[in-house]
């Protein structure tokens, strides 16, 4: 089924109310976008608190991908079906929340499986991925699946268009996959985010200018100063927003290509080499996202992140 996050999050409601909830939905959909939102809001209808105050409530429980490689663990597994054979502490219901639940490893994932199967009495699990495909079919089938992506192709925006070409470009096949080839793909992509950030920093300056000529014959002599300020980070929290969005646009690059490879062979067995570098590939994109978010050099970053995506490409997706 195939939903607006605020069409999902009504969906929901409408089957709690008649209780007839489910035990387990698979979202899918950007993390970013919505699919994290819904399961929060979701999980705050199903405890009887408010969403702001959902991530605290002793009867959520939730986990991510947290080791080196950005899987979940068999351990992080065991200790969930732990807390949820307990009893709940202030709610009638236990929710549980499973990011990127398609980077379980293969010991995990059999793990769960068996929390399906038998789900403790009064739980709802929600599993949250970007990549259903790469679930295990035994998972999906015992899911109901809630896509937020709309039924209607979005068009993409002019920025998604540019890396869209931009990785056509250098994952085209026969292209070249050295450290040359890593190196011009960051510096092309670094021309996007400076595109980016000059459109943040044009918004905010208009939006300054229009609030300058409007209230500056009504104000303290700092307020001018004081604005510039705050609008100086408005503008470079806009453009880190857009890095985020340009990122998952590569993300969403190598995501459809895993996807097309599962509908070109989901009567057969995948291409294992195809399947594993697609995914190696997504898994050096979430490398270079982390690398920015603490803070390393962006320049730097983003050329060890390419060249690490380089290397494990190694012409074995074409």
């Amino acid at each position: 089924m195939a939903f607006s996050k605020e069409e999902a999050l009504h969906f929901l409601q409408k089957a709690t109310t008649e209780d007839r909830l489910g035990h387990a939905y698979l979202i899918s959909g950007n993390l970013h976008a919505g699919a994290r939102l819904l399961s929060e809001e979701v999980a705050a209808l199903v405890l009887g608190c408010g969403p702001l105050h959902v991530l605290t409530h002793p009867d959520f429980h939730q986990i991510a991908p947290e080791s080196k490689s950005r899987k979940i663990l068999t351990e992080q597994i065991r200790k969930l079906e732990e807390e949820l054979h307990l009893k709940s502490q202030i709610s009638s219901y236990k929710v549980a929340v499973i990011e990127d639940a398609d980077r379980m490893v293969p010991a995990a994932a059999n793990a769960f499986l068996k929390t399906l199967e038998e789900p403790p009495e009064r739980t709802l699990l929600l599993l949250l991925t970007t990549l259903p495909e790469a679930l295990l079919e035994t998972i999906r089938s015992r899911c109901i699946l809630l896509s937020i992506h709309s039924k209607e192709e979005r068009p993409l925006e002019e920025k998604e268009k540019k890396v869209t070409l931009l990785m056509e470009k250098f994952f085209a096949p026969g292209a070249p996959t050295d450290a040359t080839a890593a190196f011009q793909l960051a510096r092309s992509f670094q021309a996007l985010l400076g595109e980016a950030r000059e459109e943040a920093l044009n918004a905010a300056e208009e939006e300054f200018n229009a609030e300058k000529k409007h209230y500056s014959k009504t104000t303290e002599g700092n307020w001018e100063n004081q604005r510039d300020e705050y609008f100086k980070a408005s503008s470079e929290a806009t453009a880190l927003e857009q890095r985020t969005f340009l990122l998952g646009s590569l993300a969403d690059y190598f995501g459809a290509r895993l996807r097309a490879v599962y509908k070109e062979n989901h009567e057969q067995k995948m291409s294992e080499n195809e399947t594993k570098c697609l995914l190696r590939s997504l898994d050096a994109i979430e490398s270079l996202r982390r690398s920015l978010e603490q803070g390393i050099q962006e320049a730097l970053a983003l050329e060890a992140g390419f060249l690490e995506l380089m290397q494990n490409y190694q012409g074995n997706c074409s």
